[in-house]
């Protein structure tokens, strides 16, 4: 009879992680799931400001400064995933983490957990009020949606 691999087991999970979410707020479901079963796909994504691009549009902005402005956003966003992948391998996860670009967050996150073929997406809610999140949508509501696999919801502590 073969032995089971533990590594071979683990489910892989895509966690979705807001850049303005503080690290002692990451919460990965650490209640709900055990990270010897689980490993983590940490993504974020850096999204284009919606006012450069209405600048870009109304060609105000010239493309070379909105690719300086989105390039200076992602290495601000790596930096502060090292931090992120750091807390959450203090917590026991194994994880792998990446910054993506893409004009709507919920897209690139619905597009990476295909791409990737995770098990399970774990987004955190962020504080929006009813009205905010009616007239802007959230990014959670955009992946419930549209995504295949499991979601798990987290509120945002």
């Amino acid at each position: 009879m073969p032995l089971s691999n533990p590594e071979q087991d683990k489910r892989k999970a895509l966690y979705a992680v807001d850049p303005l979410v503080p690290l002692d707020q990451l919460d990965p479901a650490t209640d709900l799931i055990d990270p010897d079963t689980l490993s983590l796909l940490v993504l974020m994504v850096c999204e284009v400001p919606e006012e450069s691009l209405a600048l870009f549009r109304k060609r105000l902005v010239p493309p070379s400064q909105l690719r300086q402005q989105v390039a200076a956003r992602e290495v601000e966003l790596q930096r502060h995933m090292l931090d992120i992948t750091r807390k959450l391998e203090s917590m026991g996860y194994e994880v792998d983490s990446r910054v993506a670009r893409g004009s709507k967050t919920g897209q690139v996150i619905t597009e990476v957990a295909d791409r990737e073929a995770v098990n399970l997406v774990i987004l955190q809610r962020r504080r929006q009020k009813n009205w905010q999140r009616l007239l802007v949508g959230s990014v959670a509501d955009y992946v419930a949606r549209h995504i295949r696999q499991p979601l798990l919801i987290m509120p945002y502590s």
